[in-house]
């Protein structure tokens, strides 16, 4: 694919230690030059379909003289994310069906559910130790039951697979790393009680999946974001759910900080303007690049349903991302679209919530310690500092300024994570592009 929509495009690989693959050389007379990332997905051709959607869009909302004089390029930003479990495991059976022949067949489907668990995560940790440390979690199964000790064990060994330099308080990931073990497993313990309306199904998303193999959804099917487990089982697998995410945010967060960064300043001296778009975890990519480059020609920034603390920008709340606002990195509007439609952006903070000693899972609203930013936009910040306003249809206009957030609320266009590539958002991204 050398273009999309008659915009020439090039192609960025980074291993997951940031490491460019190949280098580019984009043509001459580029005045404005896109990077683009994913999220969390299975393969590089995903990516590059995200991309072609996405920009066919840009130039199809185009209307006469908006952008005069640009001319485009694009790098698409190629980096190993993996797919996870979107779904908080419950401790029971479903409905609180009882006997011992529904019990010994649910725990039967519980442990081929985790086994298969830990052998697809092989695919995001691929050392021969980490591949060892999974084996090895797979044997503690039979027992993580009955002995506080196995649980401590599993605890153990899964957390070994992370880097904990990558935790921090937004999503618990810190207490994730300090607790004992077996109390993180009694935290990650979760009651069908203990579900808010949204995670129990309730309004839920039908186009996630549970991906948890013969384990009963909850009642209501694929509309939930739960799924039963037996007993400690369960907080296992929020365990693996959680870890998967952790490792994924660490992986984003490294590719944007040690490659990306890297690319953005070598390529900047031959362009006047670069504009950042991220989708998912492709959020954090674009954002600690842009945290960490040295170029003050960032004119705009997108981010699009963006899978990280909705207070990651706040200066109150110590925010993983202030040095963005507080540096300036980005000299034009930065543009945050979110619904309580994506469910998806927000599955990790359940789990936060229990992670840190709150015996509810549900998703964190705006107003709680715990939320994703594709859900509830940027929150804790000053009043100078954020616009509240709404998606509008690809014909409206906007008054975006540089140097503030707007937070689209976009449910009328958004209907779930991976709805980011609509003429709408397009539109505004073109908006935000004009400066």
């Amino acid at each position: 694919m050398n273009d999309i929509a008659g915009i020439p495009y090039f192609e960025a690989q980074f291993n997951k230690d940031g490491g460019l693959e190949d280098q580019i050389n984009i043509r001459a007379g580029v005045t404005d030059l896109f990077f683009i990332s994913h999220g969390w997905l299975q393969n590089a051709e995903a990516a590059r379909d995200f991309y072609r959607k996405f920009f066919e869009s840009f130039v199809a909302v185009a209307q006469p003289n908006d952008l005069p004089g640009r001319t485009f390029t694009i790098v698409g930003i190629i980096w190993p994310s993996k797919e996870f479990d979107e779904l908080v495991a419950v401790s029971g059976v479903p409905g609180g069906t009882q006997g011992s022949a529904s019990l010994k067949a649910a725990d039967k489907a519980s442990q081929q559910a985790l086994e298969e668990k830990l052998e697809r995560m092989k695919e995001i940790f691929i050392q021969p130790a980490q591949k060892q440390t999974l084996d090895g979690a797979k044997t503690l199964l039979l027992d993580i039951e009955d002995k506080a000790s196995a649980r401590q064990e599993f605890v153990d060994k899964i957390r070994s697979l992370l880097d904990p330099a990558a935790a921090n308080s937004e999503d618990a990931s810190d207490t994730f790393f300090k607790d004992d073990g077996n109390e993180l497993m009694k935290n990650l313990k979760v009651a069908e009680d203990d579900l808010d309306d949204e995670v129990a199904g309730a309004g839920g998303s039908a186009s996630l999946p549970l991906g948890v193999g013969t384990v009963h959804a909850m009642e209501g099917g694929a509309a939930s974001l739960a799924a039963f487990l037996s007993g400690f089982k369960a907080a296992a697998m929020n365990l693996l759910n959680f870890t998967t995410y952790c490792e994924m945010k660490a992986r984003a967060g490294k590719v944007g900080k040690d490659g990306v960064a890297k690319l953005i300043d070598k390529l900047a001296p031959q362009v006047n303007r670069i504009h950042l778009i991220g989708h998912s975890f492709g959020g954090r990519v674009v954002t600690a690049a842009a945290a960490t480059c040295s170029t003050d020609k960032i004119k705009s920034m997108s981010l699009l349903q963006t899978a990280f603390s909705h207070n990651g920008f706040s200066k109150s709340m110590k925010g993983f991302f202030r040095s963005v606002v507080d540096q300036n990195r980005v000299k034009g509007p930065i543009i945050v679209t979110h619904t309580k439609n994506d469910k998806a952006v927000g599955v990790a903070y359940p789990l936060a919530s229990r992670i840190a000693g709150d015996k509810t899972a549900a998703f964190g609203d705006e107003n709680d310690k715990f939320g994703g930013l594709g859900r509830n936009g940027a929150q804790q910040m000053g009043k100078d500092e954020v616009v509240k306003g709404d998606l509008l249809d690809a014909t409206a206009d906007y008054a975006f300024q540089a140097g503030k957030f707007f937070n689209l609320e976009g449910s009328a266009f958004i209907k779930g994570h991976g709805d980011v590539t609509g003429k709408e958002i397009a539109h505004a991204v073109r908006k935000a592009v004009r400066g």
